[in-house]
């Protein structure tokens, strides 16, 4: 039986850092092959056991923040008819045995209706939701319905973001902090930036006590290991997985990756005892 307290991101977080753990954050587009396919992989990752908080992407047709390869699963997803009613469909329909947080754009939000879209995200169980193209001087109507409906409104830090500025936009910030690893858009690397640390530790003091996870090139468990390494709360992992699913990979095999992954969150002594 899993306890309410399991979907929240607070006490998830909470949890793995009394573990020694970090976080792994996978992420997948809803309706990337179809509706359908994307329900079954998402639960499959839910029950994989190595997923901590599952990010779904709630398509757009003008995804700015994302590469080549999640922009490819947006496009297959529309036009496999995917929409924001069965988004909320396809997240109530999961056997939520860890968070599930929406990433998507402003437009979808308020083209649904503010208030509407955030007491769907409740009813429909989703913990957070990131909304990719909002700047924090806009997003308080956002932030205020989310908070009506106990949904933690996740806010974005980049590495232009100054420390003022990140005090700023932190303050009182619930569930994580999205921390974008590079400028740019999301996509596979082969090495994250040099300046990565500075910038995490000043995110991370930022936040207080809201935990930090990084997104934006980490594709592997090196890039995982590294971000932990460094003191994230949590390492978010999309265009690897998304990649995955374009080529028809098996649940099978997105399995076996996203338990490499989960293994590079733990202690370093145990990633080192699997290499």
């Amino acid at each position: 039986m899993i306890s309410k307290g399991d979907l929240k991101l607070s006490e998830k977080f909470d949890r793995l850092k009394a573990e020694g753990e970090g976080a792994l954050i996978a992420y997948i587009t809803l309706g990337d092959p179809s509706p359908a396919e994307s329900l079954a992989i998402a639960q499959s990752l839910i029950d994989s056991g190595a997923v901590d908080v599952l990010e779904l992407g709630v398509p757009f047709s003008d995804p700015i923040a994302d590469g080549p390869v999640i922009q490819a699963a947006v496009d297959r997803a529309l036009k496999a008819g995917m929409n924001t009613d069965l988004a909320f469909e396809i997240a109530g329909a999961l056997d939520k045995k860890v968070p599930v947080v929406y990433l998507t754009y402003y437009n979808i939000v308020l083209q649904y209706g503010i208030e509407r879209f955030a007491a769907s995200c409740s009813r429909s169980g989703v913990s957070g939701l990131i909304v990719a193209d909002l700047p924090h001087e806009e997003s308080g109507e956002v932030r205020a319905a989310c908070a009506r409906h106990g949904v933690d409104y996740i806010n974005i830090v980049t590495p232009n973001t100054s420390e003022a500025r990140m005090r700023k936009i932190l303050d009182g910030s619930s569930g994580f902090v999205y921390l974008v690893s590079t400028m740019g858009v999301t996509g596979k690397r082969k090495e994250l930036s040099q300046s990565l640390r500075p910038v995490l530790e000043r995110a991370k003091s930022a936040a207080m006590e809201t935990p930090v996870a990084v997104g934006f090139g980490i594709s592997g468990p090196d890039h995982v290991g590294d971000v932990i390494g460094k003191g994230a709360d949590g390492a978010i992992v999309g265009s690897a997985i998304v990649d995955m699913i374009a080529k028809g990979a098996s649940a099978g095999d997105i399995k076996e990756f996203v338990t490499v992954l989960k293994q590079a969150t733990k202690p370093v002594t145990a990633f080192a005892e699997k290499k």
